[in-house]
C-alpha cells in the first residue's frame, strides 16, 4: 500500500518476476488479494501477464495399440509439466504449513481464471475502463513468452480477451484446446467485449505500435482489416508515420498499404519520400516506388540526395535513386566528385550500371578532372570498378601523371599492382636513365618488387630535388611512397638532403611538408 513511487515500481517488479519463486505463494497471494480489493487495475494487469505464463503444457505423443485388429497408431496431446505436482499430498496441509512448496497444478490455472474474471467483470460493469486496462495489460506481454503455440493456447487471459468468442477454441477449466477438426490457422480475432475495441482506433494504432507481443499486434492488424476496412482509407499521413517506423515488417506493411490513399502525400516533403524509402521492407518497396514517381518530380532533388538514394541496399530503390542521378545535369568536376560515391552502391546490379555510366562520365569531362577522381576507381574493393578504372587510364590524360603512379604503388590490391609493374617497366626501358620519368619508373620498381636498389632509392629522389627544385612537385609523391617503405637507418640519408634542400631554399618547406605531413622543419633541420 506504499504510495511512494520506488515502492511502487518494486511492487510492479516483483509481479513481473512471475510470482513463481520458492517461499513466494503467501505474499504473492496476499499482494494479488490486495489488487483485487482495492481495484487496482494497472497491478492486476501485471498479474495477468504473470499468471498467463505459471501454467505450461507441451506435445506429447501417445502410443495406441488395438488388438483385435493389431493396428497401431499415435496421437498427440496436450500434457503438463510432471514436475509440478497436482495438489498437495497431504490434503491438511494449507499454503502457510508449505511455504517452501511452488504453485500446484491446481492452484496455478485457478489464478489465471481468477484473474482474467476480475477483468471479464470490469467488462460488464465499466467498459471503457475495462478497454483501457485490458489496452495497458496487453502492453506488458513479451515477445518470448508467446513465441510458440502452446504458449497462446496456455495464455488464458489473454486467449479470452482476444479470440474469447471464436469457435475455434474450447475453454475448460483445466485449459483452452482447439477444436476438434479445426486449427490455429483458422484463428481470427473475436474479443471478448467487441464494442470495447470499436470504439478507439487511436488505442488501437498505439497498442499496434508501442506492443512488444507479435501476437498482440497481429490481433490488432486483424482488427483494424476486418472492422476499419472504409474508414482507415484516406488518414492523415501524421497517424501512418509511427506504423511506418515500427521495426515490425508486418505494421510497416499495413501502414504503406493505408499510405497510397493517405491525405497530404502531395505537401510531403523531400526528406519524408526520403525516410520511407530507407525502410528496407522488401514487400513495401514496390508500392513506395510507385508512389515516390507518381508524387516526386526528380528536379525536387539535389545531387547528393539523388546519389544517397542510389546507395540504398535495397536493388529497387537504388535503381530509383540512379535513375534520378542520370537525370542530372552534371556541369563539372565538383559534381563528378559526388557521383564517384556510386562506385561502392551495396547494390551489384546498380554498381555495375553506374560504373559504366561514370566511366563515360570522366571521360567527356576529362579536361576539368583531376587525377585523384580517376584514383576513386582504383581505391574501389570491387574488382569490376577497379577493371573500368584501368581502362580509362589506358587512354586518358593521366595515364602520363606521376602523381597517380605513385599513389597505384601503394594500392592493396592484387590486380591493380599487377597492372603496375609492366608500365614501369617500360618506363625505365624506354626513356634515356637521367630524364626525370626513367629516375620516378626505377624509384617505384624499387620500392614495389623490394630490390637492392631500394636503399638507394629515397636518396636519389632526395637528391634530385635539390640539384632540380623545379622538378619538386612531381617527385615529392614519389619520396612519400619510397620513405615509407624503408627502414629507418636508410631514411635517414634521404632526410638529410632533404634538410640541405630545405635550408638552401625556405620556400620548399610548406612543400615538403604538404607532401610528407610526417616531417617538421624547424631552424635545427627536420624532424620526423
Amino acid at each position: 500500500a506504499d504510495p511512494r513511487p520506488f515502492a511502487r515500481k518494486m511492487l510492479l517488479a516483483f509481479v513481473d518476476d512471475g510470482c513463481d519463486r520458492p517461499a513466494h505463494r503467501p505474499l504473492a497471494k496476499r499482494i494479488f488479494k490486495h489488487a483485487e480489493s482495492s481495484g487496482d487495475d494497472a497491478l492486476m494487469g501485471h498479474f495477468l501477464v504473470a499468471f498467463d505464463r505459471l501454467s505450461r503444457r507441451k506435445l506429447k505423443t501417445i502410443r495406441h495399440y488395438d488388438y483385435k485388429s493389431r493396428q497401431a497408431w499415435t496421437e498427440q496431446e496436450l500434457a503438463y509439466n510432471s514436475r509440478i505436482q497436482a495438489h498437495f499430498a497431504n490434503p491438511q496441509a494449507g499454503p502457510s504449513r508449505l511455504p517452501g512448496v511452488p504453485f500446484t497444478r491446481t492452484t496455478r490455472q485457478y489464478l489465471e481464471r481468477r484473474v482474467w474474471r476480475y477483468f471479464r467483470r470490469l467488462g460488464f460493469r465499466d467498459p471503457p475502463r475495462y478497454g483501457r486496462a485490458l489496452r495497458d495489460a496487453l502492453l506488458l506481454y513479451p515477445d518470448r513468452a508467446l513465441s510458440e503455440p502452446l504458449e497462446l493456447l496456455d495464455a488464458w487471459g489473454l486467449l479470452h480477451a482476444l479470440y474469447g468468442e471464436s469457435p475455434v477454441l474450447i475453454f475448460k477449466p483445466r485449459g483452452a484446446r482447439v477444436a476438434p477438426g479445426r486449427t490455429l490457422k483458422e484463428l481470427v480475432p473475436a474479443p471478448m467485449f467487441p464494442e470495447t475495441w470499436r470504439r478507439d482506433r487511436d488505442g488501437l494504432f498505439q497498442l499496434l505500435e508501442r506492443a512488444p507481443s507479435r501476437t498482440v499486434r497481429a490481433f490488432v492488424l486483424g482488427w483494424l482489416r476486418a472492422e476499419y476496412a472504409d474508414s482507415l482509407r484516406a488518414l492523415p499521413l501524421a497517424a501512418l508515420r509511427p506504423l511506418l517506423r515500427s521495426r515490425d515488417p508486418e505494421v510497416q506493411g499495413f501502414g504503406v498499404s493505408l499510405l497510397s490513399h493517405a491525405e497530404g502525400l502531395d505537401k510531403l516533403p523531400v526528406t519524408g519520400w526520403l525516410e520511407l524509402l530507407g525502410m528496407e521492407n522488401p514487400d513495401a518497396v514496390p508500392v513506395l516506388i510507385e508512389l515516390v514517381r507518381k508524387h516526386v518530380a526528380p528536379e525536387r532533388l539535389t545531387l547528393a540526395q539523388r546519389v544517397s538514394l542510389a546507395l540504398a541496399p535495397l536493388a529497387p530503390v537504388a535503381g530509383l535513386g540512379l535513375s534520378f542521378v542520370k537525370a542530372y545535369p552534371v556541369t563539372g568536376a565538383v559534381d563528378v566528385e559526388i557521383l564517384l560515391r556510386l562506385l561502392e552502391a551495396p547494390a551489384p546490379t546498380v554498381r555495375a550500371e553506374a560504373t559504366t555510366w561514370l566511366a563515360g562520365l570522366v571521360s567527356l569531362h576529362e579536361e576539368s578532372l583531376e587525377a585523384s577522381h580517376l584514383r576513386a576507381f582504383f581505391d574501389s574493393r570491387f574488382l569490376n570498378v577497379r577493371a573500368a578504372g584501368r581502362e580509362l587510364l589506358g587512354h586518358s590524360r593521366f595515364r602520363e601523371s606521376m602523381v597517380l603512379w605513385a599513389e597505384l604503388s601503394e594500392s592493396p590490391y592484387d590486380d591493380v599492382r599487377a597492372y603496375l609493374v609492366p608500365h614501369l617497366e617500360a618506363e625505365a626501358k624506354s626513356l634515356p636513365t637521367d630524364t626525370l620519368r626513367a629516375v620516378w619508373a626505377a624509384t617505384l620498381l624499387a620500392v614495389h618488387r623490394g630490390s637492392r636498389a631500394k636503399s638507394s632509392a629515397a636518396q636519389q629522389v632526395a637528391e634530385r630535388i635539390v640539384a632540380r627544385p623545379a622538378e619538386a612537385a612531381s617527385l615529392l609523391p614519389l619520396l612519400a611512397v619510397t620513405l615509407r617503405s624503408i627502414r629507418a637507418p636508410e631514411r635517414r640519408a634521404a632526410l638529410v638532403a632533404l634538410t640541405r634542400a630545405a635550408l638552401a631554399e625556405p620556400s620548399l618547406r610548406s612543400l615538403f611538408s604538404e607532401a610528407i605531413p610526417e616531417l617538421r622543419f624547424s631552424d635545427a633541420g627536420v624532424t620526423s
